[in-house]
């Protein structure tokens, strides 16, 4: 693509391209002249594909017909494009065009006008003696000037003319002209798709918009195409952004959506910006691709400066990018991105106030987030329910969450919500608790380790008991005891230092459990574990390497090296289900969280 680019864009009036289709290509190719391409290149695969391809193949039909078929490569066949590829090769090179592409069968060539008729004729006579035919209908030359125009007339050649603002490749424009097109059929791709998701329940929709429908369909024609100027772009933002607010049910402003659209690890919720993406993605792709570009086309294209690079370089340091990645960092498209995002997320803590701070501190902490990556399969139990994913979503972005009202302790809650996380009168706290415990236990039993949970011969001096403990030894001998805690990261007593410092309220929480339990640590039978998870998402450090020792165990065990992300996932989710019932608690109607 990017080679193509380059060569349309610098190929004078006595130039042309041409894209060329042949006819039922993979259903054509010779078998013979597979297994003769297989022997020069991969002698290696030839016996494996003489006892695939050596013999015509039988295939029967659903009324019971047999068909013999003894020509192209097999629908199914891992091997297929390889073998497609290595036939129609030495056919391309043979044409000696000063520019070849070919994916597959999807073939160009760029030359002069003269010599391209040669080259094409030239192509079609071998593509013949290998088995394929070219679809002179769905051929199409790009570039003709008045001159060159009679030169092609003359040839015979019935190809479709079109003009190089027109040209594209592989499903993604090759001008820049056609950018602006491109990225509007996807708005409209992506807008008939929105009434449908709007049917399904919230967190699935809002799973596939961000994983499938939003910018990872827009990925390929980002990396391949200049759209950093493009006003599609916007339009594209505000489409994802509309149906965020749509699926999820909460008003974004300006903030709340500059971090919704940052990746997870850097805070938001990975539905990304378009604006923000298409930067980085070009220049990651162009420079990825820069060795074969050099192979590809002729040196006098390669002379200048690629004003597409140049262009996208600016925008990219217009969006906060200020140090471009060198050496092989210029090839990760996560090397460039990160530079923007750094940027939004530092004007986004320099803005805030010390709550917000806070909450931007905490939607960074390592195991923060981990619930946007759960599969919401109703089956696993890991799907919310749609008040819970508006409130998750909600707090994790600040957007508004309740209108502003008395909760049934009497204290006034905004519309943020977060008087709920820490209330002792809302059924949240429990429920947050009780579901903790529950993914904590059937996570132990899963590596065949007997647990209880408020084991009744494990009592403090005051009498209080831990939330669980092993039955069998867990290390050394010793019994795995552990107690876990939610500490709120907004509450008045643990703000000052949540919003300077991430995780702060977890690693004061477990400091806190650890002396009340330090006569059963100091007893050399059991292995206390104190386990905190702050209501936004911030892990304490014993609960990170709780979770990891489990995790590695259920992986050892199970043989998924996913374990230990599954884990945090299954724990956020408990999380998040009791932040939303502490959110709902507030209210005179009840606790019960309805959706």
């Amino acid at each position: 693509m990017h080679a193509a680019r380059l060569y349309l864009l610098r190929m004078d009036g006595s130039r042309a391209f041409v894209k060329l289709d042949f006819r039922n290509a993979f259903n054509s190719i010779r078998r013979d002249a597979v297994l003769e391409a297989v022997a020069a290149h991969r002698p290696d695969l030839l016996a494996f594909c003489v006892s695939a391809y050596g013999a015509p193949s039988q295939l029967w039909l659903a009324d019971g017909r047999q068909v013999i078929s003894d020509e192209g490569v097999q629908q199914g066949d891992p091997l297929g494009p390889l073998l497609f590829s290595l036939a129609l090769n030495q056919p391309l090179k043979d044409t000696g065009a000063e520019f070849i592409s070919g994916y597959l069968d999807d073939v160009g060539l760029g030359d002069t006008v003269p010599r391209l008729v040669d080259q094409i004729r030239q192509l079609e006579a071998a593509a013949g003696k290998v088995g394929l035919r070219l679809n002179h209908d769905k051929c199409e030359v790009f570039g003709l000037s008045a001159a060159t125009q009679q030169i092609w007339d003359k040839s015979g050649l019935k190809f479709t003319v079109r003009a190089v603002e027109e040209a594209t490749l592989l499903g993604a424009p090759i001008h820049t002209s056609g950018v602006d097109s491109a990225l509007m059929a996807k708005c409209s791709q992506l807008e008939s798709v929105l009434p449908r998701l709007m049917k399904m329940a919230a967190h699935e929709a809002f799973f596939l918009l961000r994983s499938c429908f939003a910018v990872p369909r827009l990925l390929y024609l980002l990396r391949t195409a200049p759209c950093s100027s493009s006003p599609g772009t916007i339009r594209l933002d505000d489409i994802i952004k509309g149906a965020l607010t749509s699926i999820c049910n909460i008003k974004l402003d300006a903030d709340s959506w500059a971090q919704a659209s940052l990746p997870v690890r850097w805070g938001g919720i990975g539905v990304r910006s378009t604006v923000d993406l298409a930067p980085s993605a070009f220049l990651s792709s162009l420079h990825a691709s820069s060795p074969s570009i050099q192979v590809l086309l002729p040196s006098w294209t390669t002379q200048d400066a690629d004003p597409s690079l140049l262009e996208a370089l600016t925008h990219w340091s217009a969006r906060g990018g200020t140090s471009a990645p060198v050496g092989p960092d210029r090839l990760v498209q996560r090397k460039w991105d990160d530079g923007v995002c750094s940027a939004k997320a530092d004007s986004l803590l320099q803005r805030a106030d010390k709550v917000n701070r806070a909450r931007l501190l905490a939607s960074v902490a390592p195991g923060s987030g981990s619930w946007l990556s759960a599969l919401p399969s109703a089956n696993l139990g890991l799907r919310l329910g749609n008040q819970e994913l508006r409130i998750a979503v909600g707090l994790r972005v600040g957007a508004p969450l309740v209108r502003p009202h008395r909760c049934v302790c009497g204290a006034e809650v905004t519309q943020d919500g977060h008087h709920g996380l820490a209330c002792r009168r809302s059924a949240g706290r429990h429920q947050r608790h009780a579901l903790a415990n529950d993914v904590i236990v059937r996570a132990i039993r899963s590596v065949d380790v007997h647990a209880e949970l408020e084991p009744s011969r494990l009592l403090r001096s005051d009498g209080k008991r831990p939330d669980g403990a092993t039955l069998d030894p867990w290390k050394h001998g010793q019994y795995l005891v552990w107690d876990f805690t939610c500490p709120d990261t907004l509450a008045p007593s643990h703000l000052n230092q949540s919003s300077l410092a991430t995780g702060s309220a977890a690693s004061a929480a477990e400091s806190r459990k650890r002396s009340k339990y330090a006569e059963l640590s100091s007893s050399g039978n059991y292995r206390f574990a104190p386990i905190a998870i702050e209501t936004l998402g911030a892990w304490g450090p014993c609960a990170l390497e709780t979770c990891a020792d489990l995790g590695g165990r259920i992986a050892r065990h199970t043989g998924d090296a996913r374990a230990t992300a599954f884990l945090k996932q299954r724990l956020d989710i408990a999380i998040q289900r009791g932040n939303a019932a502490a959110v709902v608690g507030t209210m005179a109607e009840g606790n019960a969280l309805r959706d």
